[in-house]
Order: structure tokens, then C-alpha cells, then sequence
């Protein structure tokens, strides 16, 4: 199965914490940082952490800020 790759937009203040909280999940998710200055990031998942990912995101999008979007314009991602 090919790995999944999600956008998200967050305060740039967030990204950190985000980051902090994934890496407490085993391998769970990967985060990488698209533009720093508009909170812009994407996270790559393995397939089988899709709904674990999703239970998590539950639980902390509203305290980090988040909002999942389109794959920004003029951006390069993992994925590409």
C-alpha cells in the first residue's frame, strides 16, 4: 500500500507542539514543514494508521488550531 500524504494549516506557534505529540505515537505519522510563515504542513502516514490518525487528530485539532486542506499551490510535497 502506498503511503497516504494529508495538508493541514495551523498556527505557525502549533507546529512544534504538533510535532512533539505525533512523535508520542510510534511512527504513527511524519510531519513536514511546507511554509513555516502560513503554518503550512504535511503529514505522511502509513495506511494503517489512517484511523488511529484520524481518532488522534480528534483529539487534538481543536487545541493546536488545525485544519485540514487542499495540497497548497506552488509547494512541493513529499509526494511529489
Amino acid at each position: 500500500m502506498k503511503d497516504l500524504v494529508r495538508f493541514f494549516q495551523l498556527p505557525p506557534e502549533q507546529i512544534v507542539e504538533l510535532i512533539f505529540l505525533l512523535e508520542g505515537e510510534d511512527g504513527m505519522g511524519v510531519v513536514r514543514t511546507l511554509d513555516s510563515d502560513r503554518g503550512l504542513i504535511e503529514i505522511l502516514l502509513a495506511p494503517d494508521f489512517e484511523q488511529d490518525f484520524n481518532e488522534f487528530l480528534g483529539t487534538v485539532r481543536e487545541q493546536l488550531g488545525m485544519r485540514e486542506i487542499g495540497k497548497p499551490v506552488g509547494v512541493l510535497s513529499i509526494g511529489d
